[in-house]
């Protein structure tokens, strides 16, 4: 069960960090997440006036390398770990208790101290109940403080149809919209897309679980001659756009490293009036400094 009371903190601290206030990691260990992706797509739409037609080919590629830092919190994974809806048989128990004293409050203090109290076996009660297992994991999220990220980020699509511009007669087009987003940026308007990795280390298992919020990187672009279109920026993915690979298994000590096929996001042409899905494969390799 993820103990989310732990994560607007991290959160807070992290957003002071992008507007320039302490570094509130300063001096823990990093680590080196490297990433490449490629995606494709393709899709056409065709209006009912059997003319008009829309249709995209898209292609994606991203080789970053992001620079993490320990944020601690090692009872509780950021990413992975235990699933939501785990509930302990100690909060089961205690939630019984509680429901058995209704209103009263004498009651239920009593109920919460002899809780507090009970410390089975020497293990800490509230560690049980919210399944907090300390030491146990390492998280790692993006260094707003330095550098998040080294690498590009690559937007290359066609754009294709046939329209009929009234009172002309119909007429087909074909151009491109490409663009590079090279990294590092100053720029803070980029640092939620940039900066948003986030890495658990189980070292029980060793197993690694990684968010990626891919949708939230632009990538400036240009557009090809015959463009109707004005663009300047397109996301690498659209929509629901963040990658997330749970608990993925290496037997690696200080490198761990995986490659998955995956489908995330879309990418659209004219307003939306076509949308390509994407899919294609990810890399990736960590280093724990």
């Amino acid at each position: 069960m993820r103990f989310w009371l732990f994560v607007p903190g991290l959160t807070l601290a992290l957003s002071g960090m992008a507007h320039g206030q302490t570094d509130h990691f300063a001096g823990n260990d990093r680590v080196s997440l490297h990433v490449q992706i490629t995606l494709d797509g393709s899709d056409r739409k065709d209006l009912p006036n059997g003319v008009e037609w829309f249709a995209i080919t898209a292609h994606r590629e991203l080789d970053l390398t992001y620079s993490l830092v320990d944020v601690g919190m090692d009872g509780v994974p950021i990413v992975g770990g235990v699933r939501e809806g785990a509930v302990s048989d100690e909060m089961k128990d205690l939630e019984a208790s509680l429901a058995e004293c209704g209103e009263n409050q004498i009651c239920l203090a009593g109920v919460m101290m002899q809780f507090a109290q009970s410390g089975q076996g020497g293990t800490n009660p509230f560690e049980a109940m919210t399944g907090m297992q300390p030491g146990r994991y390492r998280n790692f999220a993006g260094d707003r403080a330095g550098t998040c990220a080294e690498g590009r980020v690559v937007v290359s699509d066609v754009l294709e149809g046939v329209v009929i511009p009234p009172p002309n007669p119909a007429v087909a087009y074909n151009f491109t919209r490409k663009g590079q987003l090279d990294l590092p940026q100053s720029d803070a308007s980029m640092a939620d897309g940039i900066c948003g990795a986030e890495v658990t280390l189980d070292v029980a298992t060793g197993a690694v679980s990684l968010r990626l919020p891919l949708g939230a990187i632009t990538v400036p672009v240009t557009m090809g001659p015959g463009a109707f279109t004005h663009e300047s920026g397109v996301a690498f993915a659209e929509g629901n756009a963040t990658v997330e690979l749970l608990d993925q298994a290496s037997s690696g000590t200080g490198a761990f490293s995986g490659e998955t096929p995956i489908r995330i996001g879309s990418a659209s042409h004219n307003s939306g009036q076509v949308g390509a899905g994407l899919s294609g494969r990810l890399h990736w390799s960590l280093v724990v400094e």
